[in-house]
């Protein structure tokens, strides 16, 4: 064999590395190999799938950090193997193999013994060494589609005579995560509860799922910013016995089927389409990111069901966002029907940037209006803009890649976008920061997880 060094990673635990590994282990000292696939009636073969091949040796990397254990392997190395054709060292979770460690296997992999072979199998192959890296060869493994997941739970249930309805075998393959492993366990805690006979409601006690019927309930909520509700209704998923940190990844499953439905696409869940059409696509995907963040927290907190609670009430405060959103929208139209006037003056003023300012219009109509309020000026392939405001002035910068993108369509070439402040006739900064709307908790809110910015600061009349 050419490569004594092999990689077998995977996009996640339970996807088979380990198992591929052994497999490999046997194609290359099966008693009737070096064969493509093993024979699996030979001893070696045998031996190795029990885990007790003398010359097949399996590693857990996680307690098998320190440079003393490495040394000692190092030393076992050198003899022969008693029986296979090579000694094959299997390393599992290699990548918690600490530096030192690592630098001490340095020397063994870049010239290996021609009688063994190294194994590593790892979820994270980037925190393995470059050195390591440029010298395997690389078997990448990735999770397996739900309908051949649940095509593989029917098969070992008909083997078995077991009885399972069709929809507890999705949720079973749902809940796996494309993991053939954690599948197969959870089909095997169903079964050690249900029996013989797999149903809907065996799995869902087993798992303590909610329906989809619950998950559209509390949707509903968060859309209507029933705050009370919420907290009404996770009180009844804890006297039901529900798990929190599953129910939010069913919850986090739901929402990309209400995202599915409302990108137009097709949703398998009913439930989702109808609790999509409370919201908006754009609000769907922050509501989604939210929870996403949120995700991490919850899997690490103590108090699980708070942490749920938390989530799912800030959440919630959307609908008060959403009317902000909604007047900030309508100024800022408002802004840019009043600066249609403001750019045509703005245009005579300043000869050349007609193309400029129409596309910017048509592309970036909150950019659009910033600049009707600025002074502008174009020299030779330079456009500049003098703002009052520096807020407004913020704001085109941070624009300013797209904005030389439109501008280099508009006039043929590279062309430079300089902005300026005039700090003399600009708001004293003070002024600005005292505004009473810049304090709001609401709006706040609104700033940090939507990314949003006070443009402008009015009294309504």
């Amino acid at each position: 064999m050419a490569n004594k060094l092999i990689v077998v990673t995977g996009d996640r635990d339970g996807v088979g590395k380990t198992t591929l590994a052994r497999i490999l282990a046997k194609a290359l000292n099966c008693a009737n190999g070096p064969a493509t696939e093993p024979d699996n009636t030979c001893t070696i073969c045998k031996e190795i799938t029990e885990g007790i091949d003398m010359d097949v040796r399996e590693i857990d990397a996680a307690t098998y950090t320190g440079v003393d254990s490495i040394r000692e392997l190092r030393d076992v190395t050198q003899f022969q193997p008693a029986r296979d054709r090579y000694r094959t060292f299997i390393i599992d979770e290699a990548h918690l193999l600490s530096a030192p460690a690592w630098n001490a296997l340095l020397k063994l992999i870049e010239e290996p013994p021609p009688h063994v072979i190294f194994i590593f199998a790892t979820t994270e192959m980037q925190k393995a060494p470059a050195t390591i890296l440029s010298r395997v060869q690389k078997f990448t493994l990735r999770k397996i589609t739900i309908d051949e997941l649940v095509g593989r739970l029917r098969q070992i249930c008909e083997a078995e005579k077991i009885e399972a309805d069709a929809e507890a075998l999705e949720i079973i393959a749902r809940r796996g995560e494309g993991s053939v492993r954690d599948a197969l366990s959870i089909l095997d805690q169903i079964i050690a509860f249900g029996g013989r006979s797999i149903t809907t409601a065996d799995v869902g006690t087993v798992l303590g799922l909610s329906d989809e019927s619950f998950f559209a309930r509390l949707l509903t909520l968060v859309s209507e910013g029933d705050h009370a509700g919420i907290i009404e209704a996770l009180n009844e998923a804890a006297e039901n016995g529900r798990d929190f940190k599953l129910m939010f990844r069913d919850l986090l499953n739901f929402v990309r089927n209400m995202l599915v439905a409302s990108a137009g696409a097709k949703s398998d869940v009913p439930a989702a389409a109808e609790a999509a059409k409370n919201f908006s696509y754009s609000e769907l995907l922050r509501i989604a990111n939210l929870l996403m963040r949120d995700d991490d927290v919850i899997n690490r907190a103590e108090h699980q069901r708070m942490a749920v609670e938390i989530a799912l009430v800030k959440a919630a405060t959307f609908p008060r966002l959403r009317s902000i959103e909604q007047e900030l929208s309508g100024a800022a139209a408002k802004s840019t029907g009043k600066s249609a006037g403001a750019t045509q003056k703005q245009a005579l003023q300043a000869p050349g940037l007609e193309p400029f300012l129409e596309r910017v219009g048509k592309a970036r109509p909150r950019i659009a209006a910033y600049l009707a309020n600025a002074t502008g000026s174009k020299k030779d392939n330079t456009i500049t803009f003098v703002f009052t405001d520096s807020i407004a002035a913020d704001a085109v910068a941070d624009a300013r890649d797209a904005l030389e993108a439109i501008a280099g369509e508009a006039y043929g070439a590279p062309t430079t976008l300089v902005v300026q402040t005039d700090a003399k006739t600009g708001a004293p900064k003070d002024e600005q920061q005292q505004s009473p709307l810049r304090e709001d908790p609401v709006l706040k809110a609104f700033q940090k997880h939507l990314g949003g910015e006070v443009v402008e600061s009015r009294r309504s009349k």
